[in-house]
């Protein structure tokens, strides 16, 4: 059974801009996105999403740096239905290669 997403949530993920604007139509499809720099609201047929990114840093393990971004998450009027199946669409689109 999946964690139950709220309808506000905070994550850091490990991109940059540049990263989250090529997997973003994927992962949100068929829905689309208007931008005001950093921030990205969806429409959706319950509500909407709005996904705001924070600066990027970077973490440092050992003499490997890895980009790291802070992502917040707000959904207005989506069900917890709805919520879990726009993030398991959204993380299947973001997640990275590993073992």
């Amino acid at each position: 059974m999946s964690a139950v997403i709220p309808s506000e949530m905070s994550r850091d993920m490990g991109l940059t801009l540049d990263d989250f604007l090529r997997s973003l139509p994927s992962a949100i499809e068929p829905l689309t996105h208007q931008r005001v720099g950093r921030v990205f609201t969806i429409p959706h047929p319950e509500g909407s999403v709005v996904i705001s990114l924070g600066e990027t840093g970077e973490r440092r393990i050992a003499s490997l740096s890895l980009p790291v971004t802070p992502v917040r998450f707000q959904f207005t009027g989506l069900d917890e239905t709805a919520r879990s199946l726009f993030m398991q669409r959204f993380d299947r689109y973001f997640q990275r290669g590993g073992g």
